[in-house]
């Protein structure tokens, strides 16, 4: 079963989908501020949040989570008696699952954002693009893997947590609030008193693993809705790379931010005026 968050507002549903390892009410920092303008839904994706936890890695194809997501779209439009989900914004992979979905269903959104997507590097990609060496990515799949798979999944408490893992890489520059909500959403209370990621590592591998298994030239050709690319700032992708990929969608924009690859959690506010300058064209 698949859970999320229904942060409030009124008018046309924007359906937030996160990154991996992260969870739908870490979207609160971006949700306040769309709430005038939209009836704000975040989703947690499959063995992440409250969600269900299924078995790896039958169960965590790509194509599975677009169907999942699919679903929670359906759902909300019934429910609401609505045509159409007005805006979807995607972090990182959620940004590819969101992309997919309206790649296999097209009409099921009006618009959508991509924030950061990590797409990789194929080498079907790299000769469809038509890029020489210097615009091409490195991929980092096999050190996000190795990385995922050492992080302690139990802490006596989240005060212990968040002393180990504030200064990391992965939470530098984080807002306060977002990684409070990492802490308090993200971990799950046990028994004994301690607590424990909700988010098993072995998941979180897996999806970075597969990276690059559910490609653009699959699903972006179907995405005939305005559809804008993000890149994050201080980041590896090269921008003629991002751009290339942009312009396979029949009407891509692109646009770039400055704040790091968790653009939600880190620059939330730079995030919303952007939403809303973008969808007021």
């Amino acid at each position: 079963m698949i859970r999320g968050w229904g942060f409030g507002g009124d008018g046309p549903i924007a359906l937030l989908h996160h990154a991996n390892g992260m969870c739908a009410a870490t979207w609160a920092p971006v949700a306040v501020g769309l709430q005038s303008n939209f009836r704000v839904v975040a989703i947690d994706a499959c063995g992440h949040g409250d969600s269900e936890h299924l078995s790896v890695p039958q169960d965590y194809d790509w194509r599975f989570l677009v169907s999942d997501l699919y679903g929670v779209a359906e759902q909300l439009l019934d429910e609401s008696g609505q045509s159409v989900i007005s805006l979807g914004i995607g972090s990182s992979f959620g940004g590819i699952i969101t992309a997919g979905t309206e790649g296999a269903r097209p009409g099921l959104f009006e618009r959508l954002m991509l924030l950061d997507p990590p797409i990789h590097p194929t080498q079907d990609l790299i000769d469809a693009l038509g890029l020489g060496q210097e615009a091409e990515p490195p991929s980092r799949r096999d050190q996000l893997v190795t990385q995922t798979l050492r992080r302690r999944v139990q802490w006596p408490s989240r005060e212990a947590a968040r002393r180990a893992w504030r200064d990391k890489p992965l939470f530098a520059g984080w807002r306060d609030d977002a990684f409070d909500l990492y802490l308090d959403e993200g971990m799950a209370d046990i028994p004994d008193g301690s607590v424990q990621l909700k988010y098993p590592p072995e998941v979180e591998a897996h999806i970075f693993r597969t990276t690059g298994s559910f490609g653009p030239l699959e699903y972006a050709p179907g995405v005939n809705i305005p559809e804008c690319l993000v890149r994050a700032g201080r980041r590896f992708f090269p921008a003629e790379f991002l751009l290339r990929i942009a312009a396979l969608f029949p009407q891509g924009d692109y646009l770039e931010l400055s704040g790091g690859h968790m653009l939600p959690l880190k620059v939330p506010e730079s995030v919303i005026e952007q939403v809303l300058q973008w969808r007021s064209r």
